[in-house]
């Protein structure tokens, strides 16, 4: 199999892992460091088909002395127990209700520990001073996220907002609608500006709509080409800025090569014996029909691929996977 994509496999390397080694979508998501959902999401992408999810534990489910003494005794949480028997948490949560076993809410195993649950001050403190997400409180106190919901609710602090987490109290400044629509109107993509102002290009698009600016899809601009820092012409503002990163960092590369397998198709860029993608354009049926043909065709004559989706343009992460796929320019 080769070697996974940064965060997230193509349709060759999902299907090997989930067809191939039969592994679950909980499995592929923990070795891959992404959530089971976004794991479920790219099998439906692929068209690969899901196997029927077992409902029913198989095996001899625990008894009452058995769980009371995983649950009460030893303290243990039902993912930890469910983790021992290979079973889903709410699996765990049926039987110790059949049992009448009272569950505990989020939070509350803090106390059988011997550690104490933070104080409002110090919460508000994590949460409105220091920024932190659920998850990295949680951390520090040995519990789920969902605890520190449960706590934020018990002291009757306002759950902040990932956009308020993210800025950590910083305040941001984003263009006004004179200047986001002549921007947009001379072709700037959502991304470009959002990256300039340090957001999203979901927060970009948004301002746009409220500002009545119609969107266009990502990506290619109806034929338009970008002169890049080396004299290139790209196809797309996604090309443009991968164009100008390959000559930035020196990596000698190649514009549209053909395909070895078909030469009716080309890539966009082959760097050191290594093709790259960029799948800029989102919501086209067409589209998605050719780039299925042209990802078979990398996989069925085994050409290295580095492929970077619109997704990746939007959250600043395309940087780092294309750095990641490639050797260093100075051996390349």
């Amino acid at each position: 199999m080769p070697p996974l994509t940064p965060n997230r496999p193509n349709a060759a390397q999902l299907r090997a892992l989930y067809v191939d080694q039969r592994m679950s979508a909980t499995r592929i998501a923990a070795q891959i460091g992404v959530c089971r959902t976004s794991v479920s999401n790219w099998l439906k992408e692929y068209g690969i088909e899901r196997r029927p999810v077992r409902r029913n534990f198989k095996g001899e489910a625990p008894g009452a002395s058995e769980l009371r003494r995983l649950y009460i005794d030893q303290d243990l949480t039902t993912r930890q127990i469910a983790a021992q028997y290979g079973v889903q948490r709410i699996t765990v949560g049926r039987w110790l209700k059949a049992h009448g076993i009272e569950l505990r809410a989020p939070g509350q195993g803090l106390a059988y520990r011997g550690i104490e649950a933070p104080s409002r001050d110090e919460l508000y403190r994590f949460v409105y001073v220091e920024h932190l997400g659920y998850r990295k409180i949680a951390e520090r106190y040995g519990v789920t996220y969902s605890a520190v919901g449960h706590w934020l609710a018990a002291h009757g602090i306002a759950k902040p907002t990932v956009w308020q987490t993210r800025r950590r109290g910083q305040h941001v400044h984003l263009p006004g609608p004179d200047e986001l629509e002549r921007r947009y109107a001379e072709g700037e993509s959502t991304s470009s500006i959002a990256a300039e102002f340090g957001v999203s290009s979901g927060t970009i698009g948004q301002r746009c709509r409220e500002y009545g600016i119609k969107l266009r899809r990502n990506g290619w601009q109806g034929g338009r080409r970008w002169e890049c820092a080396d004299g290139h012409l790209a196809r797309s503002v996604y090309e443009q800025r991968v164009d100008d990163w390959l000559t930035e960092h020196g990596y000698a590369h190649e514009v549209e090569p053909r395909l070895p397998g078909d030469r009716r198709y080309a890539a966009d860029f082959l760097v050191a014996g290594i093709y790259v993608e960029v799948w800029g354009v989102e919501g086209s049926a067409t589209y998605d029909a050719r780039r299925e043909r042209k990802t078979r065709l990398y996989r069925e004559n085994g050409l290295p691929l580095i492929e970077l989706p619109a997704w990746t343009f939007g959250r600043g992460t395309w940087r780092r996977r294309l750095a990641a796929g490639l050797p260093d320019p100075i051996t390349c």
